[in-house]
């Protein structure tokens, strides 16, 4: 029985994963890591999804000792210019394609234009003054100053070092943060971030990508079928007339360019019918989910940021797979925060300068007058705070909750000794207090019932 190729041609994704060398726990290179960010069809959606949907919203910043909100509006402005947030967005993202991204920032002198070298530090009140730029390196730029230290009796063990190397130019502490997908595992070389670090988003899951690449090779065999129409014709008899072999295969001719609106004459015993790929359909179906949710448990993320109508589904019907995914991306702002404190202390710095301190002292003498510029700073920076609207939301939900139960219960005691002889009484604050308690969702769990009130 002969073989037929089914596919023809190749590129660098295809000869890569669809080689037999592929088997589950097979550890991807940095090369692999790549080709399944740019060129797999569920490669950006593993990596960049979660990120994106972390992102989706801005921060709500507050500076609870500054007596307006200017403070925090120029935070915000300054941090826009720099364009803080792709930035962090593009790091987190490289953490999870490859397992490790570093994010460092450099300056240059504006009347010089003098690049500060690398491995000088940069005194804070010169930030408002300097040019600043920020660059995103990936583990082939940092590869071989990000090992991590394997000797378990030093001080850095599996630690970020105080330098990192980029092309043979170090930079000093203080002027990057390292992020890391995961924590890093004794002895467990990472190649695709070269070193004993953090792991690729791709790491588990390099078997599933590969069987979903060949799920849509199945979908494109089954679009090209679709449109075959099957005709049983009857066939003439063992001598067959020439005049009538053209006639059957004009007929075929008329069905093939027969459309809407036309009739189609047939014999009493022809008949007409499209391929059946009804279960062939429900296979595929099948076999789709199942693969992506192998995938989204490989690469530890809920089934549903995959499957783009189930999400839609849980989030308009407020479901549980809409609050595990809330909890999910809860966790990714967790993950990215020491990169949004890094650059929270820049554009602090940048945004708060003499200038803007100095208008705010003239605006406001009483609060500011006998303050220095660094002592106003340090005032504002020890009350800051960035909160997302969603979260903030909850904490707000949380509070009023709170107070309307402290409010129910003074309630109750202070009316309670009034009534001890009044059996009506006390069963309406049962009922208040039990009612209160079951309209509150997300409180308690269950139902309260006190039961048949005794007189």
């Amino acid at each position: 029985m002969a073989t037929h190729h089914l596919t023809n041609g190749s590129n660098a994704l295809w000869e890569t994963l669809m080689g037999e060398h592929i088997l589950p726990g097979f550890a991807p290179s940095y090369e692999l890591c790549k080709l399944l960010y740019t060129d797999h069809p569920l490669g950006a959606k593993i990596a960049r999804l979660p990120i994106d949907m972390a992102m989706s919203e801005p921060r709500h910043v507050r500076i609870e000792n500054a007596p307006d909100d200017e403070a925090a509006h120029e935070f915000t402005k300054h941090w826009n210019d720099l364009g803080c947030d792709q930035i962090i967005q593009q790091v987190a993202s490289w953490a999870r394609v490859y397992g490790m991204a570093v994010l460092g920032f450099g300056a240059t002198n504006p009347k010089t234009g003098a690049i500060i070298p690398s491995d000088a530090p940069i005194d804070a009140q010169d930030i408002p003054d300097l040019d600043l730029y920020f660059n995103v390196w990936d583990p082939l730029n940092t590869a071989g100053s990000l090992v991590l230290n394997q000797d378990p009796n030093q001080p850095n063990y599996m630690k970020t070092p105080s330098s990192v190397t980029i092309n043979g130019q170090s930079y000093r502490q203080g002027r990057f943060v390292v992020l890391m997908n995961e924590d890093p595992v004794y002895l467990d070389y990472e190649s695709s971030a070269y070193g004993y670090s953090g792991r690729s988003c791709f790491k588990r899951c390099i078997y599933p990508l590969r069987s979903y690449m060949q799920g849509q090779i199945a979908n494109s065999l089954v679009a090209q079928k679709a449109g075959l129409v099957v005709a049983k014709v009857q066939q003439p008899g063992s001598v067959a007339s020439r005049a009538m072999k053209i006639f059957t295969e004009d007929k075929a001719d008329m069905l093939r360019l027969s459309q809407n609106g036309d009739v189609l004459t047939i014999g009493q015993n022809d008949t007409i019918e499209s391929l059946n790929l009804l279960n062939v359909d429900k296979s595929l179906h099948s076999s789709r989910q199942n693969i992506i949710e192998d995938i989204a448990a490989a690469a530890g993320m809920p089934s549903q940021l995959l499957n783009s109508q189930t999400l839609a589904q849980g989030f308009g019907e407020g479901t549980e797979d809409a609050k595990m995914i809330a909890q999910y991306i809860r966790g990714r702002r967790q993950w990215m925060a020491p990169v949004y404190q890094f650059c929270d202390q820049i554009v602090m710095r940048r945004a708060w300068n003499s200038g803007f301190i100095n208008a705010m002292r003239d605006k406001h003498p009483e609060s500011y007058g006998s303050l220095s510029d660094e002592a106003i700073f340090r005032n504002w920076k020890n009350s800051f705070s960035a909160h997302w609207p969603a979260e903030e939301a909850e904490s707000n939900t949380f509070d009023l909750t709170a107070k309307r139960f402290s409010l129910i219960l003074d309630t109750i005691r202070t009316t309670a000794p009034l009534l001890q002889d009044n059996p009506d009484g006390k069963d309406a604050l049962l009922t208040m207090l039990e009612q209160s308690i079951n309209s509150s969702s997300g409180v308690f769990d269950g139902k309260v019932d006190f039961g048949k009130k005794k007189r």
